[in-house]
């Protein structure tokens, strides 16, 4: 089904904003952890703050590859963020880990999973805005 090109424009937009905004948070979070340490949970001991900012930069690169190249490397990376956050999501809720937190009180790896989500969720209408059928 091809959609607009006002829909198109949008989605590939809101891709951008969205995945923008996550390396922005991201970026706080690693300057947080580089300042004070032991602000984010450790994957190999690997701060997970710095995967997740490494995925999403290089996710929002293979947004802006064009192709079939692009895609794959968009999904690669965003699963990874998606997995990451649901790993620290659950281990949120059962207690098992402590997720960094937002001034607010709310578990950064709940907005990343939320994050991931939607742009997931994004590039999968976006690609089905452009397939010719």
């Amino acid at each position: 089904m091809l959609a607009s090109p006002f829909l198109k424009n949008f989605l590939y937009g809101l891709i951008i904003l969205i995945a923008s905004l996550a390396i922005s948070g991201s970026f706080g979070l690693v300057i947080k952890e580089s300042d004070a340490g032991n602000i984010c949970p450790k994957i190999l001991g690997i701060p997970a703050c710095y995967i997740v900012l490494t995925c999403f930069t290089l996710a929002l690169i293979g947004h802006l590859i064009p192709r079939t190249k692009g895609k794959w490397i968009y999904f690669f990376f965003i699963g990874i963020v998606t997995f990451i956050a649901t790993m620290g999501t659950i281990g949120e809720l059962t207690g098992m880990i402590k997720c960094p937190r937002t001034t607010g009180g709310t578990p950064m790896c709940f907005l990343s999973l939320a994050i991931c989500l939607s742009l997931l969720v994004s590039k999968i209408a976006l690609i089905r805005s452009t397939a010719k059928k």
